[in-house]
């Protein structure tokens, strides 16, 4: 197998090509995901974990294709530039199909009108306080949404979603053009000085740029086959229930664990589940952050044991598990900007001084990138300002937002790689009310919490790790970053209205209500608008308990950093607690993957080790490829298929 890296002085450049062909597979992408996370049983939710196991599975179509393409046609043949490309903008694009993008938008826009009764007096209570520019009280419009069978083209149910729509698409640009000039800044730091691991890009980097080696490479093909084989016999298991199943995703644990207080080792997670993907994305995380997210995973779960010995247990919300993971998230985002103060500020200075040479090869320039920042900043701000939203209740908000999700995410994701996080009650909506309290913070605070609510709710789908990501891949294949930045950028005007389009048309003709939807699109807004009713009900002062939570979870995420920092042969790292408190569906599979790596590199070696990877990354792109013909098949069978994760 070829080195995982590529050296070259030529940079390819972003082609039209590229650009076309992502925007012809947009919609075929969006309708993918559409079916998979709107509709039920036809395949796992592809944008609930990273990378979106629907564009490897595309990117593995065209690069097999662009094989013959070389062969017969070389002409016509795609570089490997234009694959990378083509990857990069189908995930950019891609995650606004999400649960935690525009699926959640869409129903919070509509959910209160739809389901106000004199009962929850949703109307009397904050109807007021919801924009009309940004949400639709129109009956017939809403009606439609619930009912289905109608047109959203029906003019008058367009018209009713116009305004919102564009309201909210600038929103969501300005928010995104944010992050991404954060990334420019503390890319280099990341990407070239400190040389992060960025285990999710190394498979699509292997197709798009190593296709020809890969493909070849036998080890690469044993790992795929073992995953492949568990994918397959457990698919037709569930279409033909007498064939007996491989039990990878439910191994329960509750036979060993029955009685107080080792009940507590149920605690979150109360079964084996081994992904293969999860293995195989696991082995390139250092060996350190594998150990580390174990121990603090077996920590929590001591918390909860002692907690059942004490009788701590009956206090509620023990062991604060959230405000632990608020506080942990908070220092790893301080931590890493103070680690990265010098570039931040080297980066200033340019900007300051506007040396055309010192930052030429960025994927922006650090003068737009920091203009950015500051007056992207500005209108986030007063956007929720226009509505009413307070100006130091609006700048807390995305500044917890930036703190404890954005920079923390995009972290984890860099260095450790986690496929699936979860950020479930860490948002600001969480900690700010638990600081402050839902009394001082008001009702109409309240009320853009929940508009908020999407884009604070589980990121699964968050957008910064993806544009860093992106940024690495440019990195590695010798892309031309500000080309690829630019048209990251571009192609959300028109991916976004794409986006909202093609779900209200689904909504509008199967009706979101009718039992023809699944029943997490209600959820989705069903959720942020019960926190506020029980928000308007039950007003609450701050919490000491649970800033307490938050102090530890902080200060503790700090003291290992000191630790680690002072003592270089020290292998816990903060990361590990960041982690730990959602890591049930990986903990089983870091285990496989720390022992082997940890076996290989002790008695075989660095070189073994590098042997071993092609095995592992094989993982990844059995459970993805099978795991995807099952999700199509079960499409267009009308059918449900065995879903991989999930």
């Amino acid at each position: 197998m070829k080195k995982l890296s590529f050296s070259s002085a030529h940079t390819e450049q972003i082609t039209w090509r590229s650009i076309l062909i992502s925007l012809f597979l947009l919609p075929f992408l969006y309708w993918w995901h559409i079916t998979c996370e709107a509709l039920p049983s036809f395949g796992p939710p592809p944008t609930l974990m990273a990378p979106f196991y629907t564009v490897v599975f595309v990117l593995l179509i065209l690069a097999v294709a662009n094989l013959t393409l070389k062969r017969f046609l070389p002409k016509n043949a795609l570089t490997r530039g234009e694959l990378i490309s083509i990857y990069v903008f189908m995930s950019i694009l891609g995650l606004f199909m999400s649960y935690d993008m525009f699926l959640p938008l869409v129903s919070i826009i509509v959910h209160a009108f739809y389901f106000a009764s004199p009962e929850n007096e949703w109307r009397d209570l904050f109807w007021s306080y919801l924009p009309d520019w940004l949400t639709i009280n129109d009956s017939d419009a809403v009606r439609a949404f619930y009912l289905g069978d109608e047109s959203i083209f029906e003019i008058r149910h367009f018209l009713a979603w116009l305004e919102p729509t564009f309201w909210w698409c600038t929103f969501t640009f300005v928010l995104l053009f944010v992050m991404q000039c954060i990334n420019v800044i503390i890319r280099k730091r990341w990407v070239e000085q400190e040389r992060l691991v960025y285990p999710i890009v190394e498979l699509p980097h292997q197709i798009a740029y190593n296709t020809n080696s890969f493909l070849r490479n036998k080890p690469m093909w044993w790992g795929f086959a073992v995953a492949a084989s568990i994918s397959l016999i457990n698919g037709l298991s569930v279409l033909f229930p007498s064939i007996p199943s491989i039990p990878n995703k439910s191994i329960p644990l509750h036979a060993l664990f029955s009685e107080k207080p080792w009940t507590a080792f149920l605690a979150g997670g109360s079964s084996i589940i081994i992904y293969p993907f999860a293995v195989g994305l696991s082995f390139l995380m250092p060996l350190d952050l594998l150990g580390s997210c174990l121990l603090f995973f077996l920590l929590y779960k001591i918390q909860i044991f002692v907690g059942i010995l004490i009788g701590l247990e009956k206090v509620p919300g023990y062991p604060y598990a959230f405000e632990q993971n608020i506080g942990a998230y908070t220092g790893i985002s301080v931590i890493v900007l103070w680690t990265a103060r010098r570039q931040i500020w080297r980066a200033f200075q340019q900007a300051i001084q506007h040396k055309p040479t010192e930052d030429a090869a960025e994927p922006m320039r650090y003068r737009t990138a920091f203009l950015g920042i500051v007056l992207g900043g500005i209108f986030l701000v007063g956007f929720g300002m226009r509505g009413g939203m307070a100006l130091w209740i609006a700048v807390l908000f995305f500044a917890a937002h930036f703190l404890t999700i954005a920079i923390a995410l995009t972290r984890i994701r860099a260095q450790i790689g986690l496929s699936i996080h979860n950020t479930t009650s860490i948002g600001p909506h969480h900690s700010l009310v638990s600081l402050i309290g839902s009394r001082r913070i008001g009702a109409r605070n309240l009320t853009w919490f929940s508009l908020f609510f999407w884009f604070n709710r589980d990121n699964r789908s968050h957008p910064m790790p993806h544009q860093l990501e992106a940024f690495k891949l440019a990195e590695r294949s010798n892309l031309e970053s500000k080309g690829l930045s630019r048209w990251m950028l571009g192609l959300m005007v028109i991916a976004m209205p794409l986006c909202i389009l093609m779900l209200l048309d689904t909504f509008y003709k199967l009706g979101v209500d009718s039992g023809r939807v699944g029943a997490q699109i209600n959820s989705f807004g069903g959720r942020a608008y019960r926190l506020l009713h029980r928000s308007f009900i039950t007003p609450q002062d701050s919490q000491p308990a649970h800033i307490a939570g938050m102090v530890i979870g902080f200060g503790f995420t700090l003291l290992l950093a000191a630790v680690r920092g002072r003592l270089f042969w020290w292998p816990i790292h903060p990361l590990g607690y960041g982690v730990a408190f959602h890591i049930h569906m990986f903990w089983a599979a870091f285990t496989i993957s720390a022992i082997a790596k940890w076996s290989l590199l002790k008695y075989g070696g660095i070189g073994l080790y590098r042997k071993a990877v092609p095995l592992f990354i094989g993982l990844v792109l059995g459970d993805f490829t099978v795991g995807s013909i099952w999700s199509i098949l079960g499409i267009a069978l009308n059918t449900r298929t065995y879903t991989f994760y999930y």
